[in-house]
């Protein structure tokens, strides 16, 4: 499986337009400026992307906890 947490980063950076050295594992996805319908259409893609079965819940708040949560799997 490719490296989570930096395929977390570079599809979130995709997404928001932005460099993925500005997008810090430990921010939390409002702090990065996402909300729930972007984090929804992100999941899709990252399902994709890592080939995982993501499903959220409120406790996965971060790049860091949704990194930790796919490397579980």
């Amino acid at each position: 499986m490719k490296n989570a947490k930096e395929t977390i980063i570079k599809v979130i950076a995709e997404y928001l337009d932005k460099d993925a050295s500005e997008i810090s594992s430990d921010a939390t996805f409002a702090e990065i400026g996402l909300d729930s319908l972007d984090i929804m259409e992100l999941v899709m893609q990252l399902q994709e992307e890592l080939d995982c079965k993501i499903e959220l819940s409120q406790e996965i708040t971060s790049i860091e906890k949704l990194a930790e949560m796919i490397e579980q799997q």
